[in-house]
């Protein structure tokens, strides 16, 4: 019997990918009112979610994911800064009184209302001092196929409080007596499902398409689809393929994102499976992408 293990991926959480920068200018940047900073208890869970009332809280994550989530960056967007920007975890509540209505979104972005407060945040609490610069990278570029796109359209998952469409830890789909997913099984929407060599996926934006593609791979993937809103993606490829540590093959033992689990090898590669499968197209090209370079940083001062 094949069996194969799924892992919810929490996207909300997730580096994203994208080489445009959401700052604005530092004399119009809002703020949170009231903010509290303490290092995360050992063994806590990662999550980041917006309650009503303009709340903001983060649990068991680093500052390079914050700062990565504050200003939508992918990490090789990302250059400079401390080795406990990685290893050490905070923890953050904040609240931003005059935000009364949060716009519905979508993991792998926070509203663009909070994201600012949150870069302010950082900048503040953390003394940290940034600049850009270009920089030319070996990507892959991803476009529509000349036979058009594959993937289906849907609507967008429905606003709720906190991070939408999260499906328990440790949610697998109900596979059959032989092991066989069936054709018809769907995460919630907003949500993805990934094992090693599938991904699921329902009411997803193309960021998070990008995001996935590009943990697959061996270098950072940039949209030039042109495609906007909401798709249901299911993608089945040969593991060994994926040049990624995540959702792939993996080191020996496993990755944290993609545990051991006993899969079938055979399958397309991950770029001939993106192509049939999705109808788009994975082509190498080296392009310039704007980089935040971190100057200076601190831990946090005392709340």
């Amino acid at each position: 019997m094949k069996s194969l293990i799924f892992v919810f991926i929490a996207l909300g959480i997730v580096v994203a990918a994208t080489p445009i920068f959401s700052q604005a200018p530092a004399e119009a940047k809002p703020s949170f009112e009231v903010a509290s900073i303490k290092p995360s208890m050992p063994g806590a869970r990662q999550r980041i979610t917006i309650q009503p009332g303009g709340r903001f809280v983060a649990d068991g994550v680093p500052l390079r994911l914050l700062i990565a989530i504050a200003y939508h960056l992918q990490a090789f967007q990302m250059s400079g800064g401390e080795s406990w920007m990685t290893s050490d975890q905070w923890s953050i509540e904040a609240k931003a009184e005059e935000v009364s209505v949060i716009p519905p979104w979508a993991p792998p972005y926070i509203p663009e209302v909070m994201a600012l407060r949150l870069q302010s945040l950082l900048e503040d609490r953390f003394a940290l001092k940034t600049h850009r610069e270009t920089r030319e990278f070996q990507v892959y570029t991803l476009t529509v196929s000349k036979n058009g796109s594959k993937i289906t359209a849907a609507d967008p998952p429905q606003a709720t409080p906190g991070q939408p469409g999260l499906p328990p830890p440790g949610t697998r789909p109900p596979l059959g007596p032989d092991g066989a997913m069936p054709a018809s099984f769907a995460p919630p929407p907003g949500a993805t499902l990934a094992g090693p060599g599938t991904i699921l996926a329902s009411a997803i934006p193309m960021d998070q398409i990008v995001m996935l593609l590009g943990r697959l791979t061996d270098r950072p993937v940039i949209d030039k689809t042109g495609l906007t809103g909401y798709f249901n993606v299911k993608l089945q490829f040969a593991p060994e393929t994926a040049g990624g540590k995540a959702f792939g093959a993996g080191p020996a033992g496993g990755s944290p994102l993609a545990p051991p689990t006993t899969s079938d090898p055979a399958g397309p590669s991950i770029f001939t499976a993106v192509q049939e499968q999705l109808g788009l197209k994975l082509e190498p090209a080296k392009e310039p992408v704007e980089v935040l370079v971190i100057d200076s940083v601190q831990k946090p001062s005392e709340n």
